[in-house]
């Protein structure tokens, strides 16, 4: 009896460690990580959450050879950030199932230094359009210094005006080439020149053509 019961228990095991990604880990993290790895994992899966974010987490960690207590505490991190960002979609979509892909993206923006708030604003400026772009530029904005307020502002006045998807990624780069500009422009004075532009911001390459072309 308790032989069937192991069998079958690790029948039932084998698929979910394909699915939630954990069968990619041995061999390529410490074994000394793999057990807490694992238990975080599993307490993803049964809260729902997104595993590939942990996984891409420890991967991530053992390549960058970091020992083993620390990958742990980065990948429950992970686990961590998962869980608010479904508290943030909740918050920002009501009444509305909450994809998985909606929660990786905004766990992603966290563990990039975005707010809970402008996380937020930024969900409810586009429900029903994969976050990952608008959220992606914005934490682009903040590392580079601009104010994280008036960098998002910034977005939403780029969508109200059409701008979608990747094109707010050109916000974002046509905000920072801006800002790079010779005569010790302000990142305030960066954003109003890109908003001035609203809504036709070129695409990086395009940007990066004219600008060579004017320097020759």
């Amino acid at each position: 009896m308790r032989c069937r019961l192991a069998v079958a228990l690790a029948l039932i095991a084998a698929p979910l460690s394909a699915q939630n990604g954990a069968a990619r880990l041995p061999g390529r993290v410490p074994a000394a990580a793999l057990p807490a790895i694992d238990s975080i994992i599993a307490t993803a899966v049964a809260e729902s959450l997104p595993t590939e974010p942990l996984v891409q987490k420890a991967l991530e960690g053992s390549a960058k050879n970091i020992p083993a207590g620390r990958l742990v505490s980065a990948v429950r991190r992970s686990l961590l950030q998962l869980r608010q960002a479904r508290v943030i979609v909740t918050h920002a979509v009501p009444g509305q199932p909450v994809p998985e892909g909606h929660v990786a993206s905004v766990a992603a923006a966290l563990a990039r230094g975005l707010t809970g708030p402008i996380v937020e604003r930024l969900l409810a400026m586009a429900p029903n359009e994969p976050p990952g772009p608008a959220l992606h530029a914005a934490a682009d904005l903040v590392a580079h210094h601009f104010n994280p307020d008036s960098a998002t502002n910034l977005l939403v006045e780029a969508h109200s005006k059409g701008l979608r998807g990747v094109r707010l990624l050109d916000v974002a780069v046509a905000a920072d080439h801006e800002l790079q500009r010779g005569g010790g422009r302000t990142p305030a004075e960066a954003l109003a020149h890109v908003r001035a532009m609203l809504p036709n911001v070129p695409a990086p390459e395009a940007a990066v053509t004219r600008h060579g072309t004017q320097g020759s």
